[in-house]
């Protein structure tokens, strides 16, 4: 007997060249079988007839953390369809200590962030400094780090040694563009991928780099992917929402993060206590808070209010994202016919923009990606980027990480993590969280007694072998 069986969906899974109405059966947490028909019985049946079935989602870039955000970033990606996500700058130890309260049972790899004055003393950190952070992030169960340049530059030679570190230590290593000579923008960008040299980097969220700060967004957008397609190196992924995500904290009457500077001033407002407090109140930025439930964005006179209450501690979005580089961006190919931007992400997680299979659908429907180009990016690239060689598609045997998609009213209809239906209908099942690490964090998790999957050690092949649809 299975213990699963979903029957009659449109089955996309491109590796193995599937794209056609068939019953799927799991049994121990593994795809058993993909029939055209499965009589034999099952413990649990999901009549499927009419929807997608792919892969399961895998996000790359998400913020699951309960620091300045809820407790509830698990649960809005099961719900959204998310099997497994990248977490983009922790903390590791916030998330990893959350989890009994957050758990809805999805796969998690965390990067934790390189900030001064929290896992860094300052923002001039000597190379032992450097190091010794790398070590620790992978020894406590992390997959690597991020710089956070776009927020919190540094100057940018010492993201070139970090840079360097990490891919000596075969540590994955993210860059939210931007230095103390470039903010986040195309010329930030310019900057990291000539920083990075030869040298493996995944360069966070492409799209938020084409807001038209130095050009218009259609010319940014163009220079973008044609960088991408000249430095194989780079791993990336852009998010498909309008709506971004800062920090709205105000210190000394000013935005402590450049990306909510630059926000303000595109918008029209100063950068400063009251021009925050205007935004918020005109609905030009949202305050995230906390309903209990989810996570949702405030504004108006209740969210300046929040705001105020929580001395202005605080994370939100601005929406800002123009739709033509989105729309470019996600669906640039290289000369081969793989995709230039790899992936697609949401930067949600906590943030209430996780969106991959609304918005990603209406690429479909639009006639931009057809749903085989949609699973390689939603799902297949992102597990062979992260050496997760059991996810991404279903053979038999591997992980059954599946989602199931309401193509007609573009929302997910069950989340599915190794053959448990943490997700169905719109109804939270799951309980609990994987982390994914590399072998050096698998013992540190295991003492701890947090379950794991240990990734296959990073090659820079994992990025460049491109898979094309």
């Amino acid at each position: 007997m299975f213990d699963l069986i979903i029957r009659g969906a449109l089955v996309v899974d491109p590796l193995n060249k599937i794209n056609a109405i068939k019953d799927v059966a799991v049994a121990e947490g593994k795809i058993t079988a993909i029939e055209d028909e499965i009589s034999l019985p099952a413990k649990k049946l999901i009549e499927a007839s009419g929807k997608v079935l792919i892969p399961g989602i895998i996000d790359m870039h998400t913020h699951m953390r309960t620091v300045l955000g809820h407790k509830h970033a698990q649960r809005m990606i099961a719900l959204a369809g998310v099997c497994t996500t990248l977490d983009m700058a922790g903390p590791l130890e916030d998330i990893l200590t959350s989890i009994p309260g957050s758990g809805a049972g999805v796969n998690i790899a965390i990067l934790d962030a390189a900030r001064a004055g929290q896992t860094l003393t300052s923002s001039r950190p000597s190379q032992q400094e450097q190091s010794d952070f790398l070590d620790r992030t992978l020894e406590n169960g992390g997959i690597g780090i991020k710089l956070l340049g776009g927020h919190f530059p540094m100057d940018v030679d010492i993201s070139e040694n970090f840079i360097e570190l990490a891919n000596q230590k075969k540590s994955w290593i993210a860059w939210h563009v931007g230095s103390t000579a470039h903010g986040s923008n195309i010329e930030g960008f310019r900057e990291a991928v000539a920083a990075a040299k030869d040298n493996f980097l995944h360069i966070a969220h492409i799209n938020s780099y084409c807001r038209g700060q130095i050009s218009n967004e259609t010319d940014e957008a163009l220079e973008a992917i044609s960088l991408l397609k000249t430095h194989p190196n780079i791993f990336s992924e852009s998010y498909l929402s309008p709506l971004n995500g800062t920090r709205l904290v105000v210190q000394n009457d000013v935005p402590i993060s450049k990306v909510t500077v630059t926000c303000l001033k595109k918008l029209g407002y100063e950068p400063t206590y009251d021009g925050m407090k205007k935004a918020i109140f005109d609905g030009a930025a949202g305050v995230l808070v906390d309903d209990g439930v989810i996570g949702k964005l405030l504004s108006g006179k209740g969210g300046v209010e929040y705001w105020e209450s929580k001395e202005t501690k605080t994370t939100g979005s601005f929406k800002v994202n123009p739709a033509v580089s989105r729309f470019l961006i996600a669906t640039a190919k290289r000369s081969d016919g793989s995709f230039v931007v790899d992936s697609f992400s949401t930067d949600g997680g906590c943030y209430p923009r996780n969106v991959i299979v609304e918005n990603g659908l209406l690429l479909v429907k639009f006639g931009a990606l057809n749903l085989n180009e949609y699973a390689v990016k939603a799902s297949l690239n992102g597990a062979r980027a992260l050496g997760l060689k059991n996810k991404g598609h279903l053979s038999v045997g591997a992980d059954a990480d599946i989602s199931i998609l309401d193509i007609q009213n573009e929302k997910a209809f069950a989340t599915i993590v190794e053959g448990n239906v943490i997700m169905l209908d719109g109804q939270l099942l799951g309980k609990g969280t994987t982390i994914i690490c590399d072998e050096r964090g698998a013992s540190t998790l295991a003492k701890r007694g947090i379950k794991h999957i240990v990734k296959e050690e990073f090659s820079l092949k994992q990025i460049t072998d491109r898979f094309i649809p």
